[in-house]
């Protein structure tokens, strides 16, 4: 079969020796209207099915990509979501800490006082117990004591210099005692 640029070659070769010819032009259009018809039967479905399925790939590839930007979209907006979600729990958590050590320091304190004063009061019982024991101990002295002097006094009937002496010099053993 002939090529196209020596159709061409040869209608315009044709044409330029003899001038304006209808029949040449007659036999120009048939020549075309073939070369159409054998395109179209030979090389235009396969041309329009090459095109078709370029067609195809190409929408596919566009829906795939389409499809795949969404995909995208809705996994950032998804990971931004677990990001807010983390953080606000991470927030609750740090807050919730806040407060529990809040609540451990008042316990501590609270504790520590109340043994203090526990403390204190044990203190001050004990301190009241020794001055008892102790009142206690001078008292039983001084009963001691004075019934000493009072058998001394009345072994004795002295005057009251002898009295005063015999007194003075009791309290002086009981003293060094």
């Amino acid at each position: 079969m002939l090529d196209m640029k020596e159709l061409l070659f040869l209608t315009t070769e044709h044409s330029s020796h003899q001038g304006f010819n209808l029949a040449n032009i007659a036999v120009d259009i048939i020549a075309v209207i073939i070369l159409f018809w054998a395109l179209y039967k030979y090389a235009w479905g396969k041309l329009i099915n090459m095109l078709d399925e370029r067609q195809k790939l190409v929408n596919s590839q566009l829906d795939d990509a389409e499809k795949n930007q969404k995909e995208s979209l809705a996994l950032v907006k998804e990971n931004q979501e677990k990001l807010a979600k983390a953080q606000s729990t991470i927030k609750e958590m740090m807050e919730n800490a806040r407060k529990q050590s809040k609540l451990e320091k008042e316990n501590i304190l609270n504790d520590a006082k109340t043994e203090v004063e526990l403390l204190k009061e044990n203190a001050r019982r004990d301190i009241e117990d020794e001055k008892n024991k102790a009142l206690d101990e001078i008292t039983k002295q001084i009963t001691d004591l004075s019934v000493l002097v009072a058998s001394k006094i009345i072994e004795k009937q002295l005057d009251k210099k002898s009295q005063s002496e015999l007194v003075e010099k009791i309290i002086k053993e009981v003293g060094d005692k």
